[in-house]
């Protein structure tokens, strides 16, 4: 588990796509965790790899806005991270 300082120092790359609109332009299914990451492209320009949230079907051109979501399971004892997932609009 990384520390709280580390977590801080990386707060603004972290949150830097929250509030962003996007659209898919591919996405695969992980399996063995049954959830699904894409290529999401803002603006014609940039593009980000994230995973798909709250959404029962995926499909190539489906806009998506960062949203901000928990990453992963922790102890009682540690620091909850936080991180944008994107979620259909």
């Amino acid at each position: 588990m990384r520390s709280t300082v580390q977590i801080w120092r990386d707060k603004q790359k972290r949150y830097r796509y929250l509030g962003e609109i996007g659209k898919v332009v591919s996405f695969t299914r992980i399996v063995d965790g049954n959830y699904y990451v894409g290529i999401i492209e803002m603006n014609g320009k940039k593009r980000t790899v994230g995973e798909l949230v709250d959404m029962r079907e995926v499909k190539i051109g489906n806009k998506v806005e960062g949203v901000l979501r928990r990453l992963g399971k922790s102890e009682k004892n540690e620091v909850i991270e936080y991180g944008v997932k994107w979620k259909k609009i």
